[in-house]
């Protein structure tokens, strides 16, 4: 990408009118349900986005639940209606056209005809690249320039696909005029997804209320990833520690199912009473472990014939793809408290050289 400009493709985003008494039923009871739940819920995203390939035209989207018979009924292709083949997982759903269609797609929804923008593949964009893949939402550039610019450094990163849930214009502005000169990589796209993220589902068997961020990793694959070298899941305030004679991209591309997941350690900021970046954590608590585990993953390998989810990739193949010889430093004190205000960790851990002089040499200031 050699003038310097961030890729920023646009995604359908079909969303149920204001004025239409149709809105998604959130599988909570209401007795169970507090008002983060509430308001966290996506009530009207019909499809987040229309990919078409060679092969066929999917629609991606949250999971429908009751909404499933107005898109089937009122999804049109060229004004005709069309056959679907639903594809249901745990969190978000793919809707394929039969084989070989192409044409305007539109959903009527209650007498209002409503244009379904579609969008071409495009893998050759990140061929052959070792590929990060996050999600962020108002996360200070420096952050994520100092996250992309140690990953290039320890584990050669040579690519991005940067989602942004809505993040306000001061954020996104500021990144996208600094994400390529101030990293070089190679390949770099910033998606908008600007959908609600969800709250918890609020018990085991009920079903989960956080789509989005599953179905962006399944339809970033699908549109840009097919033919990268391989796709590393961490967030901004996750660090995959270095290895000696490897790079955490090498062990996916050696392994039996072109994957491995791995676990991770926190560390610390002692002095942190607010956000803070990463390389000011000086301290780690090995008995505090991270059992979260973050994945790289091979596209076209056996791994990856399944649905990608945020900690457990790989279908029945995930226990399988495990490994110790690789983990990632989780800073407690790098976030802007969304979830909580977890960079109040006192003097937790104690002073780790390791981490110190890793920061040094691939997070330099």
């Amino acid at each position: 990408m050699t003038d310097q400009s961030v890729y920023t493709p646009s995604l359908s985003g079909l969303l149920l009118p204001e004025g239409s008494t149709a809105r998604r039923e959130m599988p909570l009871p209401a007795d169970k349900r507090d008002d983060r739940y509430v308001a966290n819920f996506d009530h009207r995203t019909l499809v987040y986005d229309a990919l078409r390939t060679p092969e066929r035209i999917s629609l991606f989207c949250p999971r429908l639940l009751n909404l499933w018979p107005l898109l089937r009924d009122g999804l049109r292709l060229d004004g005709q209606t069309v056959k679907l083949r639903r594809h249901k997982s745990l969190r978000f759903e793919r809707l394929d056209l039969p084989r070989g269609a192409q044409g305007e797609l539109s959903v009527t929804i209650e007498g209002q005809v409503l244009p379904l923008v579609q969008h071409d593949a495009e893998p050759e964009m990140f061929a052959d690249r070792n590929v990060l893949i996050a999600m962020v939402k108002n996360t200070p550039a420096d952050w994520i320039i100092d996250w992309v610019n140690y990953h290039m450094s320890a584990h050669g990163a040579d690519g991005l696909v940067l989602i942004d849930n809505g993040s306000e214009t001061q954020f996104r502005d500021d990144l996208q005029s600094r994400l390529l000169p101030e990293t070089g990589l190679a390949a770099a796209a910033v998606v908008s997804s600007p959908f609600p993220y969800g709250g918890n589902a609020g018990g085991r068997f009920v079903t989960p209320a956080k789509f989005l961020q599953v179905a962006m990793l399944n339809l970033m694959r699908a549109r840009f990833l097919g033919q990268a070298r391989a796709i590393l899941s961490v967030d901004v305030d996750e660090f995959v520690q270095p290895l000696a004679q490897s790079t955490v991209f090498d062990l996916a591309q050696n392994s039996r199912m072109g994957c491995v997941s791995f676990t991770g350690v926190w560390a610390f900021a002692p002095e942190a009473t607010g956000p803070t970046s990463q390389r000011e954590h000086t301290h780690t608590d090995p008995s505090n472990a991270c059992k979260n585990p973050k994945w790289c993953i091979v596209p076209g390998r056996p791994a990856d014939r399944f649905t990608l989810a945020v900690h457990r990739p790989a279908g029945p193949l995930f226990p399988f793809t495990h490994t110790d010889d690789i983990k990632y430093w989780h800073f407690r004190a790098t976030t802007t408290g969304w979830k909580s205000k977890r960079y109040k960790t006192g003097g937790s851990g104690k002073s780790d050289d390791v981490l110190q002089d890793t920061l040094s040499t691939h997070a330099p200031r």
